[in-house]
């Protein structure tokens, strides 16, 4: 329940504060005193964006604080999952939004920071508003699955669902459409990627090629003075007269033969012996190079060839020996996908088709659900409706039949409201045929019937009086009456008959001080009660009969007037 609401400079209100209380809370004013102003202040308070301009001018910043008492379960539960603290020994959760000039917001939740995201979340057990253009949605044929589903509860469960499921449909055909067009521009640069495919695997292209190639082609240009240089070397080194290997074999004999009478020449003996092994393979190494190594006048050419290939396709690629592999690679690897593509499109297929099974199962269900909400629907409006002055009128939910049913988001059903308000008319489209004020009792008795699952919300109504007086005000006044005994209603009206029936009034004035506009607000207690109901019946001319009239309508709503019975079914 909203206990206590506090404004301070935003638009027109200085510093306001309302205490609020449990059943029908009425608020009254002329229009433009800033009752509209009260109610957007508490939606910034519960995360709404604030408008640019809602700051009061001459103030750096504004506020607006809501104290929530007799928390319903389920928020305690919402507020223990965020980790947010109670007030010790207190059911209560204060809220505060802090908007400095310029748009940037502070949110604070029983005193500590708060995210905008808790906020929103914690709104819908707080407060459900109904505004005065509301009932106008009934106008509008395409809303009312969506009131249908709010009445059963079925947005927040089989709904959910179901937009879920046929999101996963529309997923799946997406890939199918993003892989027939990726194939099909595929198959058409295939010949193309066919063409380099098999330039470049008919290269035979291995890593490192290019530089083994060239450093072949050095040693057969160079082959007669490699030979030359080698052989020589070899000569001198191992084979010649006068080796290198034979003078330090004579060494290495004398250095044994003195290890063996003095032990501390075994480190030189092993030096010698390592060089001699060492330069005996090197020999051996040159020897085998030299007599391998012929001039080739073929080979050379066949290298020159290669070479003069790789130079080519590297100049035609872009790129290096080793970017042509990769490439290579790529362009095999996409003609397989060319290839294979019908197989990835038979599954992106099955699964497509699963997902659509799924959809329609679940909107198979949740149609189901739908007709037995309609049903239910239709039988309690018929008793709200006569509550409301609209005796022996027929409410009628019709699903549209056709044999192609489209799939969508919510569903397949398309939903439309029907009316008839005389006894043996045929019903007829609610949204071109109900007046508004036949339209506005229809949304009342609607969210009568769903204030139910609202649990604990304080149910706020701005101005859903609109195209209705008289005696409808009066039955529309006790319905709000009724509907305030179970729980806080808060309903802002420029209708007297509708006022008559609050349990609390408050009035906000506008006034001038030192040449600024001010809003304020004040509960009426009896007398001031007469006084508000006199000026919203007669204006500014407060005569004595104005005042009789507003004192009978007090009386009158106290009691229970003559041919009306109230809805017991209703708390």
């Amino acid at each position: 329940m909203l206990r206590t609401l506090r404004v301070r400079d935003l638009a027109i209100i200085d510093e306001l504060e309302l205490q609020l209380e449990p059943g029908l809370n009425v608020i009254t004013g002329e229009t433009g005193a800033g009752k509209s102003i009260l109610l957007q202040a508490l939606d910034v308070a519960l995360g709404g964006r604030p408008d640019a301009d809602l700051v009061r001018t001459g103030a750096e910043e504004g506020s607006v604080e809501a104290q929530f008492v007799n928390l319903s379960a389920p928020l305690r539960e919402r507020l223990a999952a965020a980790g947010i603290p109670a007030p010790e020994g207190q059911d209560e959760l204060l809220v505060r939004r802090v908007i400095a000039r310029g748009g940037r917001t502070r949110a604070y939740v029983n005193g500590a920071l708060g995210s905008l995201a808790v906020l929103r979340e914690l709104a819908p057990h707080l407060v459900h508003a109904y505004g005065q253009d509301e009932h106008q949605a009934l106008r509008r044929v395409e809303s009312h699955r969506e009131l249908l589903d709010a009445t059963g509860g079925l947005g927040r469960t089989l709904g959910e669902e179901m937009r879920t499921r046929h999101g996963r449909f529309v997923a799946a055909r997406e890939a199918i459409a993003r892989h027939r067009a990726d194939t099909e521009a595929a198959v058409e640069r295939a010949e193309m990627l066919r063409a380099q495919s098999d330039e470049l695997v008919r290269a035979g292209l291995t890593p490192g090629e290019e530089e083994a190639l060239a450093a072949e082609r050095g040693r057969l240009v160079h082959a007669e003075r490699l030979a030359t240089l080698t052989t020589g070397a070899e000569a001198g080194l191992y084979s010649g007269e006068g080796a290198v290997v034979e003078a330090l074999g004579r060494a290495l004999a004398a250095v044994r033969e003195a290890a063996g009478l003095d032990a501390g020449l075994a480190p030189t003996r092993t030096l010698l012996e390592s060089a001699l092994a060492e330069l005996e393979e090197a020999g051996q190494n040159l020897g085998r190079y030299a007599r391998e190594l012929t001039p080739d006048g073929n080979r050379l050419e066949a290298v020159d060839e290669r070479l003069a290939q790789l130079a080519r396709l590297r100049r035609k690629y872009a790129g290096t020996v080793e970017d042509l592999i990769r490439r290579r690679d790529e362009l095999v690897a996409e003609l397989d996908q060319v290839a294979g593509g019908g197989e990835a499109m038979a599954e992106l297929e099955a699964a497509a088709e699963a997902a659509r099974r799924a959809a329609v199962e679940w909107a198979g269900r949740l149609s189901v659900e739908r007709r037995r909400v309609a049903r239910d629907l239709s039988r309690a409006l018929a008793t709200e409706l006569e509550a409301l002055a609209l005796p022996g009128a027929r409410f009628e939910v019709r699903f549209a039949e056709t044999e192609e049913r489209a799939l969508g988001p919510e569903g397949w059903d398309d939903v439309e409201f029907f009316l008839a308000t005389n006894p043996g008319e045929e019903p007829r489209s609610l949204a071109r045929v109900a007046s508004g004020g036949e339209l506005s009792r229809i949304m009342l008795a609607v969210k009568t019937l769903t204030a139910a699952d609202e649990k604990g919300a304080t149910l706020i109504f701005d101005e859903v009086d609109a195209g209705i007086g008289g005696a409808v005000a009066e039955v529309v006044g006790r319905k709000l009456r009724q509907l305030g005994r179970g729980r806080q209603v808060l309903c802002i009206t420029h209708l007297p008959l509708i006022a008559a029936f609050a349990e609390h009034h408050i009035a906000v004035i506008k006034k001038e001080e030192d040449g600024r506009t001010v809003s304020s607000a004040r509960p009426l207690g009896s007398s001031d009660r007469v006084a508000e109901l006199a000026r919203m019946l007669g204006g500014e001319r407060l005569t004595r009969e104005v005042r009789e009239h507003a004192e009978q309508l007090l009386r009158r709503a106290s009691g229970t007037p003559r041919g009306l019975t109230e809805n017991k079914g209703v708390e």
